[in-house]
């Protein structure tokens, strides 16, 4: 198994978290309301979890998946037809192409995470990792067979987290207009 992700965003992610631990010992020293530091801290460190460090793209041998902030995508081999890095790390499958979150631009840093720490990788490098899983396709002289073994494309919202983003936004700027 291959995870690919974005170590810059990873690295503030844990940026945005060390912010939101040291703002609540500040509201809670300071005159202010006890509420004014740890909500708005509480939407930024699932903010940065959720925007900044989940997204990823697995490659198994069954299968590819694509986690964004969204959704998670996972693609059977067989319905991936193509990768391109024109406009970052697309996959073009029989539904379409779908742009990863992790790499929306052609000069993205990426890297994947080996035993031995995370390997950085070029956009170009990270589709040569995905390209090498895509099978070659079979060519058929006949008609097709009797049964078909189906390959699915299967998409889960991530509705909980970005309701729980929503949510704690504006519970986050609620408490935060009480300055």
């Amino acid at each position: 198994m291959t995870i690919i992700v974005a170590p810059g965003m990873r690295v503030l992610a844990v940026a945005l978290w060390a912010v939101s631990v040291a703002l609540v010992p500040l509201a809670v020293v300071g005159d202010g309301s006890p509420w004014l530091a740890p909500l708005p801290s509480l939407f930024i460190m699932f903010f940065a979890w959720a925007v900044l460090w989940r997204p990823r793209i697995v490659l198994t041998h069954e299968a590819l998946r694509i986690v964004d902030v969204r959704r998670e995508s996972t693609y059977a081999w067989r319905r991936v037809t193509d990768v391109r890095t024109k406009y970052g790390l697309e996959v073009v499958s029989s539904e379409g192409v779908r742009r990863t979150w992790i790499a929306t631009r052609p000069t993205a840093r990426l890297g994947s995470l080996r035993p031995g720490g995370t390997v950085r990788l070029s956009v170009e490098a990270a589709a040569d990792e995905v390209r090498a899983m895509v099978p070659a396709v079979a060519e058929q002289d006949g008609p097709p067979p009797a049964s078909v073994t189906a390959a699915p494309i299967v998409h889960r919202a991530h509705g909980w987290s970005v309701l729980a983003l929503v949510v704690l936004g504006f519970v986050g700027a609620m408490a935060a207009a009480q300055l």
